[in-house]
């Protein structure tokens, strides 16, 4: 599983952040976008993207000023943090998340990760990203994402089919997980390295 244990600190409070504003995207879906737009060949600026949190019916017009500020500053920061990832010497950041040895927890580890691939494809075509722009290597890291996406995609179908009392903690599901994940980051990196080399 990816290195989490020098992630972005503020993982806690940008997600409460997010609560208090009512916004429509999580914090895996705005790693994800994130680590697209700063994939992608064209300049990102972080303002651009901050309008992307809030659903059709909410604006940061809607919510307090104090509120507005914390999103703000709380995003900020982690664009920030991961605009200074180095993927070629850096451990891969996933947010921090708790999920319990139960349905619900496995499920909503699956979701998260698999909307991380959705969202980081987002940002990659938000960013301008053209297929001449990726180097041969990130072309089949792509491929690699699609395919965990499907793999994912079908261990939630498997995992919502599951009763309720059924067990989700054996070391087999929690294998799954991780490798998942692994190539999750894997994937991210070299296409971040193949788009930066290209």
């Amino acid at each position: 599983m990816a290195n989490t244990t020098d992630a972005y600190s503020d993982d806690n409070s940008t997600r409460q952040a997010l609560e208090n504003v009512d916004a429509e995207r999580t914090l895996h879906e705005i790693y994800g976008l994130f680590y697209g737009v700063l994939a992608a060949p064209n300049e990102a600026h972080f303002s651009k993207y901050l309008p992307l949190i809030f659903d059709a019916e909410t604006s940061p017009d809607d919510v307090s000023e104090e509120d507005a500020e914390a999103v703000e500053d709380n995003l900020l920061s982690l664009w920030n943090f991961i605009s200074r990832w180095k993927p070629d010497t850096d451990p891969f950041y996933f947010p921090e998340a708790d999920y319990p040895d139960a349905k619900e927890g496995l499920l909503k580890h699956l979701v998260d990760t698999v909307s991380m691939i959705q969202y980081f494809i987002t940002g990659l075509n938000l960013g301008g990203t053209e297929e001449a722009d990726f180097s041969e290597d990130a072309i089949d890291a792509m491929h690699e994402l699609e395919t965990a996406s499907t793999r994912l995609h079908k261990n939630i179908a498997l995992c919502e089919a599951l009763g309720p009392k059924e067990r989700v903690d054996d070391p087999e599901t929690t294998a799954m997980v991780d490798e998942l994940e692994d190539i999750v980051a894997d994937c991210i990196s070299r296409v971040t390295l193949g788009l930066r080399k290209a």
